[in-house]
């Protein structure tokens, strides 16, 4: 294979397949702890905080020293975390309202939130060729106290990031898996998948890397095969090893698919609940079953070359 660093071209086709976003990486923990309530950001709604308001030290008499500063008012309506997210990447979105339920809206998807103390969250990602600018995010609330449902909009900034493009000779015999019948089949069958969401988040902590061999490519890059347009990117991150390399689970969750796919080969799916998925792709052996709950490190099968593969690693979604 070879790379050129080039921009990806406008108008190629964007699909995702998941709910929220494809992990691609072994970053840390999506969502934090519990934490205090972050103060408001530009773009955040207006809200009324107590403090200074830049008038004279004079316009008012001093505290009492035996009485506590006033604490700032809680931020209310929706915040991001990151503020905004580049191509490719991924956002938490808070609510921070009393409601009893709480459904946020992006990319015509749907992200029922979880609740986190006094705030509500999802995760939502964008894929690697989504359009740059400003994107409405909604949320739609029920009051804790019953009433009308309400609902609270605000845009989220998605900035430019350069992808590498990646030339990949295939032989006919493997180009033959990339025909179109073939690759829509595979994506609708893993939307089918990703469509389910669980209303739980079952990993704590960081995500650990799948295996321990080498990366040896990244999620983004775009894909021409055969010395063609660029007609896809890599929806994953790839790890170099052995066949029969141990393959582990990056987080505990629900197994709900292993099986065979024709351009990703011998497959495990594992949900781990609030939209989050791991993908783990061309593997050799499968050593767990459908609707099996499994933990962080746990081996779940081994590195293969099965599916549209130049050799044995693993793709890692």
């Amino acid at each position: 294979m070879t790379c050129s660093r080039q921009r990806l071209a406008a108008g190629l086709c964007l699909l995702l397949a998941l709910p929220f976003f494809l992990l691609a990486c072994g970053g840390g923990s999506l969502v934090p702890a519990a934490t205090p309530a972050p103060a408001s950001t530009e773009a955040a709604r207006p809200t009324a905080v107590s403090g200074d308001t830049g008038a004279s030290p004079t316009s008012r008499p001093p505290a009492s020293p035996t009485q506590p500063p006033p604490s700032p008012t809680p931020a209310r309506g929706l915040q991001f975390d990151p503020p905004q997210v580049s191509q490719g990447g991924v956002a938490v979105v808070y609510l921070y309202e009393d409601a009893a339920s709480a459904t946020a809206t992006f990319g015509g998807r749907q992200y029922p939130m979880l609740r986190d103390g006094n705030r509500w969250w999802a995760i939502i990602g964008v894929g690697a060729l989504a359009n740059t600018g400003l994107a409405p995010v909604s949320v739609a609330y029920t009051p804790a106290g019953g009433g009308e449902p309400r609902s609270v909009v605000q845009s989220i900034t998605i900035t430019d990031r350069e992808f590498p493009v990646e030339h990949v000779e295939l032989s006919p015999e493997t180009a033959s898996l990339l025909a179109p019948d073939i690759v829509q089949a595979e994506l609708a069958k893993r939307a089918a998948i990703f469509s389910g969401y669980t209303l739980q988040r079952m990993w704590t902590g960081p995500f650990q890397a799948p295996s321990s061999g080498m990366l040896t490519d990244h999620y983004g890059v775009g894909r021409s095969y055969n010395n063609g347009p660029v007609t896809d990117y890599h929806r994953g991150t790839d790890f170099a090893g052995e066949i029969g390399a141990p393959v582990y689970a990056a987080a505990t969750g629900r197994v709900v698919f292993t099986g065979e796919l024709k351009v990703r080969g011998n497959t495990v799916i594992i949900d781990h609940g609030a939209g989050v998925f791991t993908a783990y792709h061309h593997l050799s052996a499968i050593d767990v079953q459908e609707g099996e709950l499994v933990t962080a490190g746990r081996q779940i099968g081994a590195i293969g070359s099965t599916g549209l593969v130049t050799g044995p690693h693993l793709h890692w979604e």
